[in-house]
């Protein structure tokens, strides 16, 4: 018997990115396309749902969902805007 063609379409990381940055900002996003957005791992965000420390989340039923303002203003708040990688010793 032959082998049947795969149908889905595994998308990379890249993809997930380009996805991310491409939605518009009220957009309520998966898992995988905020983790790749984020530059951050699907298991990390997974833990930081259940620990605390990560980006609103929205369920919807069993579904969570990023609004994608929502991951833009934790990127704001927890990220720090550097000129060079001294300047981490210096203010410690």
């Amino acid at each position: 018997m032959p082998k049947r063609a795969r149908t889905s379409h595994i998308a990379s990381t890249a993809d997930l990115r380009a996805e991310f940055w491409q939605a518009p900002v009220e957009a309520l996003l998966d898992r995988k396309t905020a983790a790749a957005g984020m530059g951050y791992t699907v298991g990390w965000l997974e833990w930081s749902a259940t620990h605390g420390g990560g980006p609103i989340l929205t369920k919807i039923g069993r579904t969570v969902r990023y609004r994608k303002a929502d991951v833009l203003a934790w990127l704001e708040a927890n990220s720090r805007r550097i000129e060079r990688t001294s300047e981490l010793a210096e203010r410690g």
